[in-house]
């Protein structure tokens, strides 16, 4: 009896062991999907290997934006980097939601926390009113930087009166038959009058999007070009310059893809294309082609990538976050369709080629605002790339992303260092800003977070080598193009404003320098002609190239 009873043991065991299998299988049948999706969005990308690391900052503010339904907000908010009182050192500016106060932040004596500024440059707002996005640009070339903020009312100018901002002013309103929310304000000189000119990117309100996905139908907000008389009184110009169409849009830079001195216009349009528009002089601006096809571009990074003494662009996008079946929305079948990101290598006469994928620089997780600056100071320049998606609520089946810090490795390809560099960032970002909180000539990061946080971080790359040179935030600086020679090699740059998404980063410009100890030629050109030469310039130096107000 016992060996029967071992038996019919023995086999139940097993009987067991094969229900226990067919479960798993069945599990993992009914799983696969799921699974499937979130091994796809992954990114499998190691880490590179890098010196950099970062120094976390307490900063108590955070974004409380309404996102439910046709009645919320749209999921953006503004991050402005602005020099209060010129002294060189940044100071920071994060959007409210409805019923919240905007922030403004200094760093501390300590280097340790950021300082509440907002008892004595009070920023004035209606109730019920949500921040999107901002810029700062000095209006009326007194020195001192104002503030713009694009609001779910309008736009609004808040003028430096140099200890304070005055009371506001509500300067444009979109025409109500437009629909249309102002979610990014970008500032340039497009009439070189010398005088502050502002492209506002438009998306339609909240209250009339009808999905996320559509394409081909007549359907979104408008943008809109400003001119001004250089004392704050704007005109609409946008059907004189060619620019007056249906289509949402998220953010635009002004610069010089024709190294020609003009002010030349790109946009990063939603359900759509890259846009790049040629300045002849004169308006109306001409389409100028370019590599991009149907996608989702959102942020916008200007710099010199590839090393080649050209300015190049970089465009975040929705990546394989989600299927392209859904992506695609209601794209035709033979239409094409690009969820990668996008850089752009310009050659200096207005082409471009898409070298993202040779770069190791395309196949990354849905992303947001991108900015370009030397975090290492090893004379390349860098991408930081904001990531993950509010709306989504991040559910199980999504990947929540860490952001990007991008190394250029020697202007070949990059490598994401930003788990090794300590800044990291999974909440959902908007946008990250560049600035020099600390005054110590290397880039610090900000995470502009949605519904979160904000995160600061200030860099603490060893021995670094950098010269910084102090623009005015104004029409005089912007374009203006700085070659410097370094131990033989040609670094390029270009004071390019408004990179991100709904955002403005430092007016500043800080050459990294590897480990030269000295720019042997530096010549800056201003978009008015005037070339300031400088030899044997030191690191460490600070350049203060400013001219506005006598400064």
């Amino acid at each position: 009896m016992s060996g029967e009873r071992g038996r019919i043991s023995l086999k139940h065991f097993w009987y067991g062991c094969g229900a226990l299998g067919v479960g798993a299988i069945t599990v993992l049948v009914l799983s696969s999907g799921w699974m499937g999706l979130r091994l796809f969005q992954l990114e499998w990308v190691p880490q590179g290997q890098t010196e950099l690391t970062f120094e976390p900052v307490k900063l108590d503010f955070g974004n409380r934006t309404d996102l439910t339904g046709k009645s919320g907000s749209l999921p953006f908010m503004a991050g402005v980097v602005i020099d209060l009182d010129a002294d060189g050192r940044d100071e920071l500016i994060l959007g409210g939601g409805r019923g919240q106060t905007d922030g403004i932040f200094a760093l501390a004596t300590d280097f340790r926390s950021m300082v509440d500024l907002s008892g004595r440059y009070t920023i004035g707002k209606l109730p019920d009113d949500a921040t999107m996005g901002g810029t700062s640009t000095d209006i009326d070339a007194d020195g001192l930087p104002d503030l713009l903020l694009a609001r779910e009312s309008g736009v609004w100018i808040f003028r430096n009166l140099g200890g304070s901002f005055d009371e506001g002013e509500r300067v444009f309103v979109p025409p109500a038959d437009d629909r249309t929310t102002i979610i990014s304000i970008s500032s340039g000189d497009i009439n070189a009058d010398g005088f502050v000119d502002l492209y506002l990117s438009g998306y339609i309100r909240n209250a009339d999007v009808e999905g996320e996905t559509i394409f081909t139908n007549d359907y979104g907000g408008y943008a809109y070009l400003l001119t001004s008389d250089g004392a704050g009184v704007f005109t609409d110009v946008t059907s004189d310059w060619g620019l007056r169409r249906r289509h949402n849009t998220f953010t635009a830079v002004f610069a010089d893809i024709d190294e020609n001195g003009t002010a030349d216009l790109v946009v990063a349009q939603d359900t759509g294309v890259v846009e790049t528009w040629r300045n002849t002089g004169t308006p109306p601006l001409e389409s100028n082609s370019n590599p991009s096809v149907f996608s989702y571009p959102m942020g916008i990074a200007a710099g010199d990538f590839n090393d080649d003494a050209h300015l190049d662009f970089y465009f975040s996008n929705v990546g394989h976050t989600l299927p392209e079946g859904l992506l695609r929305g209601d794209l035709p079948g033979a239409a094409e369709f690009n969820p990668n990101y996008m850089l752009f290598a310009g050659d200096g006469k207005g082409s471009f080629a898409d070298v993202a994928t040779d770069m190791r620089a395309a196949r990354l997780g849905f992303g947001w605002g991108a900015v370009a600056a030397d975090y290492n100071l090893d004379g390349l320049e860098d991408i930081a790339v904001a990531q993950n998606y509010a709306k989504f609520g991040q559910p199980a089946i999504i990947h929540r992303y860490a952001g990007k810090l991008l190394l250029n490795v020697d202007g070949d390809h990059f490598e994401p260092v930003e788990k090794r560099a300590g800044v990291a960032n999974r909440l959902f970002a908007i946008t990250p800003l560049v600035c020099d909180l600390d005054g110590d000539g290397r880039p610090d990061l900000v995470w502009v977070n949605l519904n979160g946080p904000a995160r600061v971080f200030l860099n603490r790359m060893p021995e670094a080598q950098s010269v910084s040179l102090r623009f005015d935030d104004s029409p005089s600086a912007y374009g203006a193009v700085i070659e410097a020679s370094v131990s033989g090699r040609r670094i390029m740059r270009q004071v390019v404003p408004g990179q991100g998404l709904a955002s403005d980063s430092s007016a500043n410009l800080i050459v990294g320098l590897g480990e030269a100890q000295k720019i042997d030629r530096l010549n800056v050109t201003f978009p008015d002609g005037r070339v300031l030469a400088f030899n044997d310039v030191p690191a460490g130096q600070v350049l203060d190239l400013r001219r506005d107000a006598g400064l």
